[in-house]
């Protein structure tokens, strides 16, 4: 099988970004970007401004995984992460009360916590290689393990940043 590459070309945003005159759009949303946002992502050679770090982390795999042909041929804006979250996962901000992370978190030195979790849905070694360098990149991450073959993990965080 031969796969060949599209060659770079030019593409903006405006025609799918929402219509306000007076805001840039986030290259890959098309959400306001805020005034003061640091955050944006080199892509065919041009620097695009992005609304969040979500969107610039997004767009940065695209890039380096040499998918921006994505950006050549979409007809939509990508859906913001949020609007992916079904409503069953939404009360998830329960598990951050202390009275329950009794049952499933242990305190480990002033500010360490270690949380052992069931995870379901990971279906081979790259799911485990995938969720554990994204999960222990994010900032007051300590350590990150999942056990394949029996579907648990341990995270390890610094409280005072997450």
């Amino acid at each position: 099988m031969t796969t060949r590459m599209a060659a770079p070309m030019s593409v903006t945003t405006e025609s799918l970004a929402p219509s306000r005159s007076t805001e840039t759009a986030c290259f890959h949303c098309g959400l306001p970007v805020p005034p003061d946002a640091p955050y944006a992502v080199v892509i065919d050679g041009r620097r695009q401004p992005m609304c969040c770090h979500g969107c610039e982390a997004v767009a940065e795999a695209i890039v380096a995984a040499g998918l921006t042909d994505f950006y050549h041929h979409r007809t939509t804006l990508s859906r913001r992460p949020e609007d992916l979250i079904p409503e069953s996962l939404r009360g998830l901000e329960l598990y951050d009360r202390p009275d329950l992370q009794k049952s499933f978190v242990r305190v480990d030195g002033e500010h360490t916590r270690e949380a052992a979790l069931i995870l379901e849905g990971i279906v081979c070694a790259a799911c485990v290689w995938l969720n554990e360098r994204h999960v222990n990149a994010l900032p007051g991450v300590l350590e990150f393990r999942v056990n394949y073959s029996t579907h648990r993990a341990r995270l390890c965080w610094d409280e005072r940043q997450i």
